[in-house]
């Protein structure tokens, strides 16, 4: 009787991890999402806005899909990483939208990526000057990084990501000259 009870214990042990073995084998091969930003599609900076004492730049950037599996993009924003021990000329803000459903209220609707596409991530850049001129106030303006921080949920656990952007000096002027080029026109 208790070489019964054993060889049944046995087997329900053996069952489930047969089970486990069978699910993950079924994970592996559907595959999951997995979400990345292509770092070389960015666009340039671009003035959105210029008085004497603020600019307001942006850009975009996709974030892809490049797994086998439907994911949502739950959160996203960014961070800027200029702090005023370097610079403290200006004053830098980010936020982060979707291009195709911009909000001005910094709340951000998630949206699903299907595998193999992309979607586009509208970043701004919110610079207040403290001086009398914004373009005096950037002229030591120095490369500073910023990331892209994202949460994704797809089969697996809820993860979060990012990725560092670096905006250098030349990138801001280049706008800023475009900009009050196209403006003296």
């Amino acid at each position: 009787m208790l070489l019964l009870i054993l060889k049944i214990i046995a087997f329900i042990i053996l069952a489930i991890c047969l089970g486990f073995v069978a699910y993950w084998a079924v994970a592996v091969i559907k595959g999951d999402a997995v979400m990345k930003i292509l770092k070389t599609k960015k666009t340039p900076l671009k003035v959105e806005t210029m008085d004497r004492h603020h600019v307001t730049l942006s850009y975009t950037i996709p974030i892809k899909n490049v797994g086998k599996q439907l994911g949502t993009v739950m959160d996203a924003f960014v961070r800027i990483y200029l702090p005023f021990e370097q610079y403290d000329d200006a004053r830098v803000t980010g936020h982060l939208d979707d291009f195709d459903v911009p909000r001005h209220d910094d709340y951000w609707q998630a949206y699903i990526v299907e595998p193999g596409k992309e979607k586009r991530f509208y970043i701004t850049l919110d610079i207040d000057g403290k001086g009398t001129s914004i373009l005096g106030d950037l002229e030591n303006l120095p490369e500073f990084g910023m990331d892209i921080i994202y949460q994704i949920v797809a089969r697996s656990d809820y993860y979060y990501a990012k990725t560092r952007i670096v905006i250098t000096r030349e990138e801001v002027q280049n706008a800023l000259y475009e900009y009050t080029t196209e403006a003296g026109k």
